[in-house]
């Protein structure tokens, strides 16, 4: 009996120390909205935040085609850093949000227009 309990724990014990190491590695959020994008893309990603603690709304968002034509959102992380931005989703420009979490990152922050950013 002592087998067959044993290897599950094992295995349980070896599975959280390694998601413990992988977030504790996850030093760079970023999320650029691109028009290929659908609605369906848009709520996988708003609920991948969510587990991660993290509050994504969509105020406003317009489809063209079924693909991404303009966003009004909102970032919250939840560590004092939140933000929102609203932009037309067309040609190069990137909108979106950037949240490094590196102890000496140039750009800890960033929401909106993120085409300065190199």
């Amino acid at each position: 009996m002592k087998k067959n309990t044993l290897f599950p724990l094992l295995f349980l014990t070896v599975f959280v120390f390694g998601m413990l190491s992988f977030t504790s590695n996850k030093k760079v959020i970023a999320v650029v909205f691109n028009k290929e994008m659908t609605r369906q893309d848009l709520m996988s990603l708003q609920k991948n935040l969510k587990d991660k603690n993290i509050i994504l709304v969509f105020n406003k968002m317009k489809f063209t085609k079924n693909r991404l034509s303009y966003i009004d959102f909102s970032i919250d992380f939840g560590d004092g850093f939140s933000g929102n931005s609203k932009s037309e989703i067309k040609g190069n420009k990137e909108i979106g949000f950037i949240r490094d979490y590196n102890e000496n990152a140039e750009h800890p922050f960033v929401v909106g227009d993120l085409n300065f950013i190199s």
